[in-house]
């Protein structure tokens, strides 16, 4: 566990913030908790973990207040991984497992991100490590249901695409309780109302329902914050020009309302046209499968198809049987593998592959539950040696340490040789040195106005006058740019591949 912090430790230093981190920071987690939690301008927010980051700004380190979240997670995820392993797996597995896990592509290139997707992962384990013990022989405890239900709406609160886990846990508990429940009134001749495993499902549900009722209410905030922020600045609106305050004390519906159409002009998650879907999803399966381990994306398709079978047969087989605690990992693995694609269909979206990065975890649990089946210590002992090699392949060759985006990381290394200080007359050519800059440094320029800069930081494409691509993160073209001025008031100091370092005479 210190070998994996400090390699996460590392990570989370050295490379350097892609674009979505710095958006993040430089609009939410920069600007505290209470301000995160009631801006929603683009889809790209991670509310909740926007909220958990800015309290880690507080403690003035940048890196600290964008992955910091992210880095406790990322340690925090294998450990929950072992202990629902534990539960029905032997120990050996339960390694390999965390193994399989850690060793993914998708998995370490969100580790330690400024961005809610290893945070999702950790509401994810916590609340199935909770739903096992719900639905356990063990002491039915309260706590249980209270993490439970705060999990998922932490996961909701941070991802509204969590919810396809979210649905997916909730249906895999109801359905392993309920036949739990008739098992036990049948076994113990007892109404299935008075029956311990029913009383569990009344919990289980209402918790869930809980979570969806303050899940609701988090995004009421939310909404009310953007309704009224759009409606006091509506020219022409009966509340132009009005107190944000003002609005919400007298038109909260309208202010929701607002909110609300907003949010779903922006989604998070694009839908595409039904025709032509199933085969463009079949590419996106494949795609997916090819981040969790390059290469091998056909191979992973067939062991979820034939692993669903063999779940099923599993799972029919056992109840037959009336098998107990055993059941409820192949019934919440099935839940996990068969849900999301329906879900998906019934939607017909293709999100981004990112957000399902917690199906690492769900492809992790079920190879390793495979190869308990065989019921043979020599593949026990195989396949933990396996997943040993893949890790050591993975980590060493497939080149899982590399920037996550050159750009950024030139544009970092131009400016940290530019001798930035407060009282220098800044001038920013594109959204992205903008963002570093307010990071890096911790100075907000808003000015895009070369003449009178001490510094200026060119990308090399705006220095072509024949380069007329359109760069959404450009301030300045060729043609915008004040060549005369540039050679006569300054002169530049520092080049990389890609961006050129001018600084005042």
């Amino acid at each position: 566990m210190a070998c994996l912090a400090g390699y996460y430790l590392y990570r989370m230093f050295a490379l350097t913030p892609w674009y979505d981190e710095l958006y993040t920071y430089y609009y939410f987690i920069s600007r505290g908790p209470v301000y995160a939690a009631i801006h929603w301008p683009l889809p790209n927010n991670h509310v909740g973990y926007s909220v958990l980051s800015g309290f880690l700004d507080y403690l003035g380190n940048p890196y600290i207040g964008l992955r910091g979240v992210s880095f406790l997670c990322a340690l925090a995820n294998p450990v929950l991984l072992f202990g629902i392993g534990r539960r029905y797996l032997r120990r050996g597995l339960s390694l390999t497992a965390v193994m399989l896990y850690l060793s993914m592509n998708l998995v370490n290139q969100l580790a330690v991100q400024g961005r809610g997707y290893t945070l999702g992962i950790t509401c994810f384990l916590a609340a199935v490590l909770c739903l096992s013990r719900i639905c356990g022989r063990q002491m039915d405890r309260r706590i249980d249901y209270i993490i439970f239900s705060l999990c998922l709406v932490l996961g909701l609160y941070t991802l509204t695409s969590d919810v396809y886990w979210v649905l997916a846990v909730c249906f895999a508990g109801g359905v392993f309780l309920l036949y739990r429940g008739i098992a036990q009134a049948e076994e113990e001749k007892k109404k299935l109302y008075r029956c311990g495993f029913i009383r569990r499902l009344r919990k289980l549900v209402a918790a869930s329902l809980a979570a969806a009722f303050l899940s609701l209410a988090l995004y009421g905030v939310l909404w009310l914050a953007i309704g009224s922020n759009l409606l006091v600045k509506e020219e022409g609106g009966r509340f132009f020009g009005m107190g944000h305050v003002e609005v919400i004390l007298k038109a909260p519906f309208s202010a929701v309302s607002t909110g609300i159409s907003y949010m779903l002009a922006t989604p998070y998650i694009q839908s595409v046209e039904r025709r032509g879907f199933m085969k463009r999803f079949g590419e996106w399966l494949l795609s997916l499968f090819n981040w969790y381990y390059d290469g091998f994306s056909l191979i992973i398709a067939a062991l979820f198809i034939l692993g669903a079978a063999f779940l099923l047969v599993r799972i029919i087989k056992g109840m037959r049987e009336r098998e107990g605690d055993t059941l409820f990992l192949p019934l919440f693995l099935l839940f996990e593998i068969v849900a999301t694609p329906v879900f998906l269909i019934l939607q017909c979206a293709l999100p981004y592959y990112r957000v399902f990065s917690y199906g690492g975890a769900v492809l992790a649990l079920l190879c390793v539950f495979l190869l308990q089946q065989s019921g043979k210590r020599a593949v026990v002992i195989a396949g933990f040696v396996i997943s040993v090699q893949i890790a050591f392949f993975s980590f060493g060759f497939k080149g899982y340490q590399n920037q996550y985006s050159m750009r950024e990381y030139e544009i970092q290394d131009a400016l940290t040789k530019s001798g930035i200080d407060e009282e220098m007359t800044l001038c920013v050519t594109d959204c992205t040195q903008q963002y570093l800059i307010r990071f890096l440094f911790g100075i907000t320029c808003e000015n895009t106005q070369i003449e009178g800069a001490d510094l200026v930081l060119l990308d090399k494409r705006m220095t072509d006058p024949d380069f007329d691509e359109m760069v959404w993160e450009f301030y300045h073209y060729y043609d915008t740019i004040p060549w005369d001025y540039m050679e006569e008031a300054m002169e530049p100091v520092y080049e990389n591949k890609s961006f050129v370092l001018y600084k005042k005479r």
